[in-house]
């Protein structure tokens, strides 16, 4: 399957030209940030541990019984350079206050206490560079009892609610397979950095910016919260759907936004307007029964297929759509049309179809500058573009906190 390439742009004109990030971050929280920096022209440099370097390296089990790289890696690492540093180590860790005293933003997800303890804290960084924006990505907080536990997409999702939101008190609860909190957690720290960069453009400091899993859990169920906060009631909009097998796949039908939808889902079929009879003289009373209207329709999606359905609801504005694997989403028109899937080089396998940007820019759009790189693999020339020379880069190499693989120095 072959993806649509990003979207054509110069190097350099991306919207975030010259602007310098270094990120510390592992896994998905703060990688995504900063490869959605990238995307719009930042400079992104990855700084990486000691081989194994980034957990995303060996997240993937093929890639760590082949060597190739890792699937998650280069999903979450275009647009970045890779610099493999001992920053324990006090010439890495010297090497590093080197690069923040020119970068314009750093960005990591370690638990609470971790940079301070390293002399990497918002307050060491700030007298250092005051135009520093700092962001951390934390898993429950920076502060408050469960600051410093480990956090994870799902735990975030359990403890938060989410988990559980829209089902009864007897039913089990349902964690989202893809890492959604994840991914909004990433974009709510990529907004809150752009914002504090166009701050500094006023004042000329930087600041310190910082979310959550939890926080970006417990935000996006901002519609239930205010019903139980105002009516004390539960908010379920699943009970609004019904999923239905059809000849070929599956569909979903919403009775959401529509003021008599089991008419309209008469009209569709050609079948004596239920709505008339009780219980689904209400729109109220047809959510409420909404089993029964599932049982009443369903041989009818059975034995069209899907497009079929699609066709004949939309004729008469029921909102529906198919359920589709990714794969099958992948290939429509419409996903291919928006251009999600860039075709992006991975080193040892060519060319390959990835999730691309979903933000379009027209003069300054998202684009790709650098393919997701091998570990360390832009060290020598990263350390050059600071001012390193190349004795102070040998003597990192020689100490061991700095780590170049064949063929990297480039």
């Amino acid at each position: 399957m072959a993806g649509v390439g990003p979207q054509d742009g110069t190097v350099g004109s991306g919207a975030l030209a010259g602007i310098t990030v270094l990120e510390l971050g592992m896994v998905m929280q703060v990688p995504l940030a900063g490869q959605m920096l990238g995307d719009l022209g930042a400079e992104v440099i990855k700084v990486e541990r000691l081989p194994p370097g980034e957990i995303l390296r060996t997240l993937d089990p093929v890639a760590r019984e082949t060597g190739a790289m890792s699937a998650y890696y280069a999903a979450l690492c275009r647009n970045k350079r890779s610099l493999c540093l001992d920053i324990k180590a006090p010439d890495g860790h010297a090497a590093l206050l080197r690069l923040i005293d020119r970068a314009d933003v750093v960005i990591h997800n370690f638990r609470p206490g971790v940079m301070e303890r390293l002399g990497l804290g918002w307050e060491a960084l700030e007298q250092r560079n005051p135009r520093l924006v700092y962001a951390a990505g934390f898993a429950f907080g920076e502060t408050g009892p469960m600051a410093r536990m480990p956090g994870q997409d799902m735990l975030a999702q359990a403890y938060s609610g989410l988990a559980r939101s829209g089902l009864s008190d007897d039913e089990t609860p349902r964690l989202s397979n893809t890492p959604v909190i994840d991914y909004v957690t990433a974009a709510t720290l990529t907004q809150g950095i752009l914002a504090a960069l166009i701050e500094r453009g006023r004042s000329g400091r930087g600041q310190k910016v910082t979310s959550s899993l939890l926080d970006t859990a417990m935000a996006v169920q901002v519609l239930e919260a205010a019903t139980l906060g105002l009516r004390n009631e539960r908010t379920s909009w699943t009970k609004h759907a019904m999923i239905l097998p059809t000849r070929d796949g599956w569909i979903i039908v919403l009775t959401l936004f529509r003021p008599n939808p089991v008419r309209s889902l008469c009209e569709a079929f050609g079948l004596p307007d239920l709505s008339l009879e009780e219980p689904f003289t209400t729109y109220d009373g047809q959510v409420a029964h909404l089993g029964l209207v599932k049982e009443r329709f369903a041989p009818l999606f059975a034995e069209r297929t899907t497009a079929e359905c699609i066709e004949r609801l939309g004729a008469k504005d029921v909102l529906c759509a198919p359920v589709n694997t990714l794969k099958e989403a992948l290939a429509t028109p419409q996903v291919r049309g928006n251009g999600s899937l860039w075709d992006i080089p991975v080193p040892g396998a060519g060319s390959v179809p990835l999730m691309g940007n979903p933000l379009h820019l027209s003069r300054t759009p998202a684009r790709l500058d650098e393919p997701p790189a091998e570990l360390g693999a832009h060290g020598p020339a990263v350390l050059a573009s600071f001012g390193f020379g190349e004795e102070d880069i040998a003597a990192l190499r020689r100490s061991g906190a700095l780590h170049v693989p064949s063929g990297g120095d480039k």
